[in-house]
């Protein structure tokens, strides 16, 4: 009986001290145990007053108890929750640094087919505006006529000045769609990339690298050059065209052929090569090409890219490339891409050129095989300047646009290039015919403007050589009368 009654007040007093978690109060919710840990330590004894598992095994004071696990799972699964985030909310490393070469910001306009082809547009679509332009809002013959006053040196000029439609054609491109806007931060004056210093250093890259070759192309013989004279009135005429024709192809090719490849592919080198590549072909019809010809153009394509890539700076390749233009055609009067000047600083004597390292009587200094190794040996001063200083590009003008966008589709851009392409091109076709319809009364009134012309020289002839014809002789007397004029009298006999 005596053991009966101690295995009943040992039940009794169980369940009172048994651990009933909906009983908590707000005071007690927060568990005794550490934040984060799941057990309580190993060796951690139970006081008097634990609950005892069984009534037929009841545990003993002193004894090691086993916890129960509804606290720990309480307490502990709230502290975990709040010391360890979700595994889903974080992408494995593996994912996270995992890069392709498409950019999310580019669309399918941009791969290299799309925009080699919009590229040409571009320039099809300023030529044809040069062409809509001349003579009702542009005057551009009329002017040469007066600036130069010879019809063949205004042919050559043109040859380079209808190149502003290429400028204009890009600016209202730009302007049309707005993920084309970063351009204007390649196009426009910026402080690290386009400034005055880079307009000096492109005047010294092109005309350095252009003045070197012909300089040894006269040591060794293989030209002669002869001072001609010095005009300021063509010089300067022909310096702003020659700048208006290079900065067209630069701005085609290594800003909006070059970005639109940049903004498509995460790998540099494509947009570098690939709008070389179209810079090249763009020369393949050049009269007197050849395949080192063609070389040098991707070289120098390749010069100018690099040069935007590590500086940023579009005005050095603009101005590099003027230089060289204009020094080779017009200050040396040598054939530019087979093309020679009628006005030049310095004459060729053309029947002493011969081909030779750092000349080719068809294609100019461009066609030589010299030139193509000091192009190359500047680019790979270049790189290996980059890699010791561990310089890269100087500006992503598409950072900001590439973490914005996960890619938008720019389908709008080729339909309004294709609908501006075809209203051009409509009105450069009826342009076309009211020239071919009106072409007698052009020429004439083309002659009758070389006609005052030269009529103007002959009336603007210097006094002083007419001067000695009407000074007095003997026997000659002139008379107010007579305008000026003297008349011949007779000597009388005496």
């Amino acid at each position: 009986m005596d053991n009966e009654k101690v295995i009943r007040e040992g039940m009794e007093e169980s369940k009172e001290n048994t651990f009933h978690p909906e009983e908590l109060t707000p005071e007690q919710e927060a568990p005794a145990l550490p934040a984060g840990d799941l057990s309580p330590e190993v060796g951690q004894t139970a006081g008097e007053g634990q609950p005892v598992t069984s009534a037929e095994e009841p545990v003993a004071v002193g004894e090691q108890a086993v916890p129960s696990e509804e606290p720990a799972s309480v307490g502990g699964q709230a502290a975990a929750i709040s010391a360890e985030p979700p595994a889903q909310e974080e992408p494995p490393v593996s994912v996270k640094e995992k890069k392709t070469f498409l950019r999310s910001c580019g669309s399918w306009t941009d791969i290299i087919p799309i925009a080699a082809m919009l590229s040409v547009i571009l320039t099809l679509f300023g030529s044809l505006l040069s062409f809509i332009l001349d003579g009702s809002v542009v005057p551009a013959t009329e002017i040469g006529m007066r600036l130069l006053g010879d019809a063949d040196s205004v042919e050559f000029l043109l040859q380079y000045f209808e190149f502003y439609g290429i400028w204009i054609a890009f600016v209202i491109v730009i302007l049309l769609f707005k993920d084309n806007w970063p351009m204007w931060k390649a196009f426009l004056y910026n402080r690290h990339g386009n400034n005055l210093k880079a307009i000096l250093a492109g005047i010294l890259l092109g005309f350095g690298l252009n003045g070197t070759c012909i300089l040894l192309s006269v040591i060794m013989g293989d030209i002669k050059l002869s001072y001609s004279g010095f005009a300021p009135v063509p010089f300067f005429a022909f310096l702003i065209s020659v700048l208006i024709q290079s900065g067209a192809e630069e701005i085609v090719d290594r800003c909006y052929l070059y970005q639109k490849l940049r903004r498509r592919y995460r790998w540099p080198i494509i947009a570098v090569l690939v709008n070389s590549l179209i810079f090249m072909s763009l020369h393949m019809g050049n009269p007197g090409v050849t395949k080192l010809g063609l070389l040098q153009v991707f070289l120098i394509g390749v010069l100018f890219s690099l040069i935007v890539y590590y500086w940023d700076s579009l005005w050095t390749a603009i101005w590099a490339h003027a230089a060289w233009n204009f020094s080779q055609s017009i200050v040396f009067g040598l054939p530019n891409s087979g093309i020679v000047s009628k006005y030049s600083v310095f004459k060729l004597e053309a029947a002493s050129a011969r081909d030779g390292i750092f000349y080719n009587t068809g294609f100019g200094v461009e066609g030589s095989l010299g030139a193509n190794v000091m192009i190359g040996a500047v680019i790979v001063i270049i790189l290996i300047y980059a890699l010791v200083t561990k310089r890269g590009e100087r500006a992503d003008h598409w950072e900001a646009l590439e973490k914005r966008d996960a890619g938008k589709s720019h389908i709008w851009e080729a339909v309004v290039l294709t609908v501006i392409m075809a209203t051009v091109l409509a009105a450069g076709i009826m342009g076309s015919m009211w020239l071919d319809k009106h072409a007698d009364e052009i020429q004439q009134i083309i002659e009758e403007q070389s006609g005052l012309q030269e009529q103007e020289g002959q009336e603007a002839a210097p006094a002083q050589e007419a001067a000695p014809a009407q000074e007095a002789t003997p026997g000659q007397e002139t008379t107010p009368e007579q305008g000026g004029q003297s008349q011949d009298l007779q000597p009388q006999n005496t």
